[in-house]
C-alpha cells in the first residue's frame, strides 16, 4: 500500500516542469508545479540543508490550488555552487535576485524549511517583496542551545574531520551510509513502518546531493552560525510558524520564545507527535496550515 506522503510527492512530480536561470554567479535550477487555476497564488519553497527540491514535493502535491516553485539551493541538487563562501547572507542575496528574476505578477508567498527557514528569515528581514512568510520547523535558537546540543558538538567535530581528510576520504565520510541513516532515524518520529521506510529512502536518495565537500562544510557552518531568532524582530509581513512538538533541532519552547520577538501579525501551528520532518511526515496538514493562513489574511487564491 502506498502511503499518503509518497502519493502526494508523485502527484507533484507529475505536474512539475524544470527550469534554469542565472542568479548571481550560479546556474539555478528550479521546478514549477502549476495550478490548473491561472490566477492562483504563487508560493516559493526553500528547502533545508543537504536536501534538494524533492524534499518539499509532498507539500506541493497537496497544494494543487497554488502555483508552487521550488529551486535547488546553490551548491545542492542541480544548482551550481557560489564561487564565494556559502553563507546565510549570500543565500539571502541569491533569494532576492531569484524572486526578482521570476518577476511574478503579484508578490509571492515564501516558505522555508529548516536551514531554508534561516535563509528566508534573513531575506524577509530586509524586504517586503513577499506577501506572507511561512517558516516550517524554523531553526529558532543557536545550535549549541538546542535540545540536542551534545549531538551538535559531535557534528561539528565530524565536519571538522571531514574537512581535514584527503578530498576523497572526506567526501566519503560526509556521504557515509551510517551518517545518513543515523540522522534519518534520529529525526523520524512516526511509528508507521511504511512511512519510516519512505523517509529513510528519501534521505538516502537526496541527502548527499551536494556539489562538493566545500559546499557541504560551508553550508553546515552557515546553518549553525545563524538562526531565525537573529532576524525575527525585523520581519515586515505576516508570519506563520509550523512546528513539531518533538523537534530535535529547536525545541517548541525555543520556537515560542522566538515568536514573542516577531512584531508583525503572526501565528503558530504546532503538530503533536512529529518532529523536524513535518514536510515528510504530515505534508497534507502543512498544506492545510498554509491554506488557512492565506485565508485568514483575506487573500483570494484566484
Amino acid at each position: 500500500m502506498t502511503i499518503q506522503s509518497e502519493l502526494l510527492a508523485k502527484r507533484a512530480l507529475d505536474r512539475s516542469k524544470a527550469h534554469s536561470i542565472q542568479v548571481l554567479d550560479t546556474a539555478t535550477r528550479y521546478w514549477s508545479y502549476p495550478s490548473s487555476n491561472p490566477n492562483a497564488k504563487v508560493i516559493i519553497f526553500i528547502h533545508g540543508y543537504r536536501g534538494n527540491h524533492h524534499g518539499l514535493e509532498a507539500i506541493a502535491g497537496a497544494l494543487e490550488d497554488f502555483h508552487v516553485i521550488i529551486p535547488d539551493l546553490p551548491g545542492f541538487g542541480e544548482s551550481t555552487p557560489f564561487a564565494e563562501t556559502h553563507t546565510i547572507e549570500r543565500y539571502a542575496a541569491w533569494l532576492a535576485e531569484f524572486i526578482a528574476k521570476l518577476a511574478p505578477k503579484q508578490k509571492p508567498i515564501l516558505l522555508g524549511h529548516s536551514f531554508g527557514s534561516i535563509i528566508c528569515a534573513a531575506f524577509a528581514s530586509q524586504t517586503d517583496a513577499i506577501e506572507l512568510l511561512i517558516l516550517e520547523n524554523p531553526v529558532s535558537a543557536p545550535a549549541l542551545k538546542g535540545p540536542n546540543a551534545p549531538i551538535t558538538k559531535i557534528a561539528q567535530a565530524f565536519f571538522a574531520l571531514a574537512g581535514k581528510l584527503p578530498l576523497k576520504r572526506g567526501e566519503w565520510l560526509l556521504k557515509s551510509w551510517p551518517m545518513v541513516r543515523g540522522m534519518s532515524i534520529l529525526m523520524t518520529k512516526s511509528w508507521n513502518r511504511q512511512l519510516r521506510s519512505w523517509v529513510h529512502a528519501q534521505h538516502e536518495a537526496n541527502f548527499n546531493d551536494f556539489a562538493n565537500r566545500r559546499v557541504a562544510i560551508e553550508g553546515y557552518t552557515a546553518s549553525i552560525s545563524h538562526n531565525v531568532g537573529d532576524y525575527a524582530d525585523q520581519f515586515k509581513v505576516p508570519t506563520l510558524l509550523i512546528i513539531g512538538s518533538r523537534d530535535d533541532i529547536t525545541s517548541p519552547k525555543q520556537q515560542f520564545a522566538m515568536a514573542r520577538n516577531i512584531r508583525v501579525p503572526h501565528a503558530i501551528s504546532e503538530h503533536m507527535g512529529v518532529g523536524h520532518l513535518t514536510h515528510y511526515e504530515i505534508p497534507a496538514e502543512v498544506a492545510e496550515d498554509i491554506r488557512q493562513f492565506v485565508a485568514q489574511h483575506g487573500m483570494d487564491n484566484g
